[in-house]
């Protein structure tokens, strides 16, 4: 027991002191290489505390060479643009002057759930206020404002308004969105009746259909 104990301490020491020599990131910042060397530090590190007969060493060793390895990983990755090509990806244009690049959508495995969801977290009621949003590395999501959306707010002219709210997803990729359709207070029915009024008789023909709270519509079309 007081072994396994004098074994946790050290490969604590050991671990806080390799992950500091890696770098300073927060967990949703770090990039593939980073991750996967925090998978195998966990794994390497645990088998010296549920196993007293594996020698102390047999842990060591393996983090001290990972660490090494992702420190001259990363060191090279700054001086050779094929090595960061393969450690890291590339920023992703999703959005570019409002319109929504559904083939990088789909290659990124990126939804419109997720993408609608981030915009929202960034004060974005829709995405034609967004100039570019970009994928980043590290999986966040970069959003711009068109130069229109950085006016002046009314408080800021000492004006009210009725306010726009925000966008309900009712259409997406094809599939009415029912509890979109609810928190917007209208109906399936209601969703089918502006679909025909736009000559759209083919539901899964619209990759986006949004209407915010003043009851203003946008209909974004799948690329064919």
């Amino acid at each position: 027991m007081a072994a396994i104990f004098i074994r946790t301490i050290l490969i604590y020491i050991l671990l806080i002191g390799a992950m500091r020599l890696s770098g300073k990131r927060q967990i949703g910042e770090i990039q593939l290489s980073e991750l996967v060397t925090t998978i195998l530090l966990s794994e390497i590190a645990s088998y010296p505390l549920t196993n007293a007969n594996i020698p102390f060493l047999y842990s060591v060793v393996p983090i001290v060479v990972i660490i090494s390895l992702e420190i001259i990983m990363s060191f090279l990755a700054t001086k050779s643009a094929a090595i960061k090509s393969i450690l890291d990806d590339k920023p992703s244009i999703i959005i570019r002057k409002g319109i929504i690049n559904q083939k990088e959508m789909v290659k990124m495995r990126l939804s419109m759930d997720d993408l609608l969801c981030e915009l929202r977290l960034k004060n974005i009621a829709s995405p034609d206020e967004v100039e570019y949003a970009i994928l980043e590395q590290n999986g966040q999501i970069s959003v711009f404002p068109k130069d229109s959306k950085k006016q002046a707010t009314l408080e800021d002219l000492g004006l009210t308004g009725a306010g726009a709210g925000i966008s309900h997803s009712v259409i997406i990729d094809g599939h009415i969105m029912d509890y979109a359709v609810k928190n917007a207070g209208k109906t399936r029915d209601w969703v089918e009746e502006q679909l025909q009024k736009k000559h759209i008789r083919n539901i899964k023909t619209v990759f986006l259909m949004t209407v915010d709270d003043k009851g203003d519509i946008k209909i974004v079309k799948k690329e064919s």
